[in-house]
């Protein structure tokens, strides 16, 4: 998993965990034990990259804390995040609780380089693996990073999600 494609799918998770829903990157029942409430796995289903704009450069911008101007550079992602939602069985409507505050969650970006195109649940249904009920909504999503030449013919390597301070 990339850098930028891992950074996306944690600020989903915390903004989860900030809502009170317990997240992971997979299923596994140490690290979601015994439920009580939803709780949710954040996922990565697929991703395309590609340049914000052409040769991915953006322009000039004055760079205060450097006191000069610096060539700014950008990439988009464009993903789609599954958010595999888990519940006690016969208790539905904690599942229902966490698609809502995901939606929540997406209604206001998670950063400025961050937004949510569409959202689609699925199904709630049993889960035989993990003996729990189980819903999914998968998140379709784009996100622009940015980077600064920090000297003339460097590698563009450090690409940070836009909006957010590193």
């Amino acid at each position: 998993m990339s850098a930028g494609t891992e950074t996306v799918r944690a600020r989903l998770a915390q903004a989860l965990e900030a809502r009170g829903i317990p997240t992971a990157r997979a299923w596994d029942r140490t690290a979601l034990p015994a439920l009580s409430g939803a709780a949710a796995v954040v996922g990565v289903q697929e991703t395309q990259s590609g340049a914000a704009a052409l040769w991915n450069y953006l322009g000039q911008q004055w760079e205060a804390e450097l006191g000069e101007i610096v060539e700014r550079y950008g990439r988009a992602l464009e993903l789609k995040l599954y958010v595999d939602f888990y519940a006690p069985r016969g208790s539905a409507a904690e599942i229902e609780k966490g698609f809502e505050a995901l939606e929540e969650v997406l209604l206001a970006p998670l950063a400025e380089g961050l937004r949510a195109d569409a959202v689609q649940r699925g199904e709630i249904g049993a889960d035989g693996k993990s003996g729990y009920l189980k819903g999914r909504c998968t998140v379709a999503c784009r996100a622009y990073f940015t980077a600064v030449r920090a000297e003339e013919g460097a590698a563009l390597t450090d690409f940070h999600l836009k909006g957010v301070v590193q």
